[in-house]
């Protein structure tokens, strides 16, 4: 019985998964850096990696003052 609901609750993350990936790609809210999107360009980067790098830099100024 555990196995039955492991196993489904595995198979509904996945579907959920392919559905979100699925609804972004046709809303074109995809990042125009990342591979795979519509928009991609080389020159362009990940919008999610340059947040992220704008964070740890202002954490990183902030732990040396």
């Amino acid at each position: 019985m555990a196995d039955f609901i492991i196993g489904s609750l595995v198979l509904l993350a996945v579907v959920l998964a392919i559905l979100k990936i699925r609804r972004d790609r046709k809303n074109g809210s995809c990042c125009s850096g990342c591979s795979g999107c519509s928009g991609h360009t080389p020159s362009a980067s990940c919008n999610a990696f340059s947040s992220f790098e704008e964070e740890a830099r202002k954490s990183l100024k902030s732990d040396n003052k």
